[in-house]
């Protein structure tokens, strides 16, 4: 895809257009960024609120009735349940558990475990585990 960049005087207005032979995710998400800027998830970390931006989320997880998120280096309670963070994640995101849903873009490598469960080691160094009913939807999402 051609690029192109025009720098404008300081009090003209901003604007884009895009070319496009049909509307797919990749441009729904560049539109809804130019649009409302960087999508952020209100995250709780000691007691303190915090927005994460969605694009540095590794994963989401629940654990007794609580859900978190995972950045690369942090972990912040959300107060949203895990059907909904999926609702609200755009489509880099799976399911790959009951109880986990994983960023796709932040998966270095994955490999097969045993019972027909994977294991993806995450971009931080972080492993998690695929449970075998979400196998074949992350492999047809990951081109495997």
């Amino acid at each position: 895809m051609r690029v192109t960049v025009n720098t404008i005087p300081e009090k003209a207005e901003e604007s884009a257009v895009i070319s496009i032979h049909s509307m797919t995710a990749g441009v729904r998400n560049a539109i809804s960024l130019l649009q409302d800027g960087e999508p952020t998830i209100t995250g709780i970390k000691d007691g303190e609120t915090y927005p994460v931006s969605v694009y540095g989320i590794y994963y989401a997880e629940s654990v007794d009735d609580k859900s978190f998120i995972y950045t690369k280096n942090e972990c912040y309670e959300v107060k949203y349940r895990l059907y909904e963070l999926e609702g609200i994640l755009d489509g880099r995101f799976i399911r790959i558990s009951k109880s986990m849903i994983c960023n796709i873009r932040k998966i270095r490598s994955v490999k097969n475990a045993v019972n027909s469960r994977m294991t993806a080691t995450l971009l931080n160094g972080e492993t998690i585990v695929i449970s075998r009913g979400y196998v074949k939807d992350l492999k047809k999402r990951m081109g495997l």
